[in-house]
């Protein structure tokens, strides 16, 4: 059919109202009338063919070159056929997910619209916001909305798309089977029909009788699409990363570090990275991703998900959250993660659990070196031999610690009268990573004073390391050769060694001292004498000592490192105090 006012049908172009000429009707006219109506019906064969060849197999498609009326068609003739623009079937449901997510209640019936048949598939959100189908998919036959369709696959597609052909019969839709059919299956607060036939006669009839119709491409496969759907559904909450608060006093407090927030979609949002400390002593550390609920007290959070992370030997790591879809974020970092659904489903005891107050393990050290880079190449080499010893009988006597840190100042000379850096700090990290960072320490050559090295600045930018807060035991160890610049030679950079050392021991920082005496010093001597002086000052009282007689285990029982306590509370979750948010790009 077509509309009443358009004089031809815009199948095949024929004239549906009056003849193409006036007068008598001779031989010659009705055999141009017949030629005009063959042509016309196998225009309207071949386009319908033409459609139905783009749903069925190559191999298959020889019986329908032999349905289109007049001589067999040939694969020539099947030309592409004008196809009203389409969009993704997942394109065509974004618009109704927010609707479909914002309340717990609603369903959403999707009429889905093929070749095969009729789906009819629900749609509902479940209590993350995730999309999810209800029950099982009622499937429609076109034999139960249609008449006179062929039981031949190949012929009724043809006959969908339009086509009579040799069968000499078409299909129609049946209106009442449809309404039957199909208002039985639909029982949601809202539907949408994904019309994947544009352009085939019986179905399009169809679509033009269901609401909020969309053309849509490719094929069907429900379950892809559900998948798919979840990159493109918004967070019906936002996401947040349970962490703990802890002041200077150690007094604690659940806090939620925000990853996403309400209304976030998956495909459009990029990763975040968020730099967590980790507990001192904790083998693992539970990494909890959670959710508000509406009305919910404070210390109230909902897992989204929960994974068991056995820490990195570091105290901080860059962890990256990627969200896939509602209640589904991907989280990686150093070291392995597995779900734990056990701690989801317990996470309230698990917060209650988390103590008022909170102190590191005792067995937690923090340990700096800071050395002097001056000097030859075997001179600086002995040294970075006996730190890496010293260090190796450190962890070994420490080994049964999570807890230790190790930070490493390496100090050049001054050149000239004038400020410039002189010091590289290498801050916390593992005994692993520090081993490797004194491997890489070079040498430079003495400038200036034979006596003289910018200790000074070393000691002042050993207070503005990363100490850890709550305090921990707190050790700085200094091995050099020549004494820092004092009042007789002022420092370049205007720094008094005395005043650094006393806020470092202010701290709580106990500090060693290890030489060894330059090359034609007399230690007897004036200056000997007043550098001798100079290093047992930086010392621990009594324990200065000459480089060449120190032992590891002599330099290790003098740090007095602090047993690790039997029983201590370990925190099962990140603490926040040093927490910073990053956002990929």
């Amino acid at each position: 059919m077509t509309a009443s006012n358009d004089p031809s049908c815009p199948a095949c172009g024929w004239v549906l109202e009056a003849g193409p000429w006036l007068g008598a009707i001779t031989p010659d006219r009705e055999q141009a009338f017949a030629d005009e109506l063959t042509r016309a019906c196998r225009l309207v064969d071949l386009t319908a063919a033409a459609r139905a060849a783009a749903v069925i197999e190559p191999q298959r498609r020889a019986m329908l070159l032999g349905l289109v009326r007049g001589a067999p068609a040939t694969e020539d003739e099947l030309t592409p056929v004008h196809r009203r623009p389409t969009e993704s079937d997942v394109a065509a449901l974004t618009s109704v997910l927010g609707w479909l997510v914002e309340a717990g209640e609603r369903t959403l019936t999707v009429i889905d619209i093929d070749s095969s048949g009729i789906e009819v598939l629900e749609l509902a959100a479940d209590a993350v916001g995730a999309v999810r189908q209800v029950g099982v998919p009622r499937a429609v036959a076109w034999t139960d909305l249609v008449s006179g369709l062929s039981s031949v696959s190949e012929e009724a597609m043809f006959q969908l798309a339009g086509g009579v052909g040799v069968l000499a019969r078409s299909c129609l839709l049946d209106p009442a089977r449809a309404d039957r059919e199909l208002s039985t299956s639909v029982q949601s607060d809202r539907t949408v029909v994904l019309h994947r036939l544009s352009g085939w006669r019986v179905p399009d009839g169809l679509a033009a009788r269901l609401p909020d119709t969309h053309h849509v491409s490719g094929s069907r496969d429900s379950r892809q699409l559900i998948r798919a759907l979840a990159a493109h559904t918004p967070l019906r909450s936002g996401y947040h990363l349970l962490a703990v608060a802890i002041d200077g006093d150690g007094w604690t407090r659940p806090h939620d570090v925000p990853l996403f927030p309400a209304g976030a979609v998956a495909i459009e949002t990029p990763p975040v990275t968020v730099t967590i400390e980790l507990p001192a002593g904790a083998a693992d550390v539970l990494v909890v991703i959670t959710t508000h609920r509406a009305g919910a007290a404070r210390r109230d959070f909902d897992a989204v998900r929960a994974l068991r992370w056995n820490v990195p030997d570091t105290d901080a790591a860059a962890v990256e959250f990627t969200l896939n879809g509602p209640g589904d974020v991907a989280v990686r970092g150093p070291g392995a993660m597995t779900l734990d659904a056990e701690a989801a489903a317990n996470l309230a005891s698990l917060i209650e659990a988390i103590p008022e107050r909170y102190r590191p393990p005792t067995g937690a050290v923090d340990i700096a070196f800071a050395v002097e880079l001056c000097g030859t190449d075997d001179e600086v080499g002995q040294r970075r031999r006996l730190l890496a010893d010293w260090l190796a009988e450190i962890a070994d006597r420490t080994a049964h610690r999570t807890g230790l840190r190790v930070a490493i100042i390496g100090y050049h000379d001054h050149h000239g009268p004038l400020p410039r850096g002189v010091v590289r700090v290498h801050e916390f990290d593992s005994t692993t990573q520090r081993m490797a960072t004194i491997a890489d320490l070079t040498a430079s050559q003495v400038h200036g004073a034979d006596y003289l090295a910018p200790l000074e600045d070393a000691l002042e930018l050993a207070t503005t390391l990363s100490w850890r807060t709550p305090a921990v035991p707190r050790r700085l160890l200094i091995v050099g050769r020549r004494a820092p610049y004092g009042d007789d030679t002022a420092c370049p950079n205007r720094l008094r060694w005395q005043d650094s050392l006393d806020r470092l021991r202010d701290s709580g920082i106990d500090v060693l001292a290890v030489w060894d005496t330059p090359p034609g010093l007399n230690p007897v001597a004036r200056r000997g004498r007043q550098m001798a002086t100079v290093w047992r000052a930086l010392s621990l009282p009594g324990e200065s000592r000459e480089l060449g007689k120190v032992t590891p285990t002599w330099l290790t029982d003098r740090m007095r490192l602090p047993k690790p306590a039997k029983s201590t509370v370990v925190l099962q979750f990140p603490i926040i105090e040093s927490i910073k948010q990053e956002f990929s790009t």
